[in-house]
């Protein structure tokens, strides 16, 4: 990571109650619903996938303020899509069939944490897999 870093404020109890968008980017209310609707965008095809080029569109639709809130589309790269990069909550350039029109494009794809059912004892092992353990049920909620 950079020199920027990343701000952490941890809330146990913001963690436990599915709040991970706000660990994530803090106070940025815009970023947090942005970020909301891109998760839910991709939960509607059940690869969690978008094209780039379906990426670039819906950047440009939040850019013009046409889905409710007006966010820059070099924001969208560099504050949103970065960080889940990033983090490793999000990966870039995968590979998924598309039997509809018989071609492997690629694809950002929101990536499931490989995670234990039950936590770890203590210590920051215990918080990386509660901050894993919310991203994995925000992705796996009903849209």
């Amino acid at each position: 990571m950079s020199g920027k870093g990343m701000k952490i404020w941890w809330s146990g109890e913001a963690v436990s109650k599915g709040n991970i968008l706000h660990f994530l980017f803090g106070d940025r209310d815009e970023t947090i619903k942005v970020a909301r609707l891109t998760i839910d965008r991709m939960k509607r095809v059940n690869t969690l996938s978008m094209t780039k080029r379906e990426l670039r569109f819906f950047a440009k639709d939040l850019e013009s303020g046409r889905l409710g809130v007006k966010y820059s589309y070099h924001g969208f790269y560099t504050k949103l899509i970065r960080k889940l990069l990033d983090l490793g909550f999000m990966e870039k350039d995968v590979a998924i069939w598309d039997a509809k029109h018989q071609k492997t494009p690629r694809v950002y794809q929101l990536k499931l944490q490989p995670i234990p059912e039950r936590p770890p004892q203590s210590g920051f092992v215990r918080l990386t897999w509660q901050v894993a353990k919310a991203w994995n049920d925000l992705i796996q909620s009903p849209a």
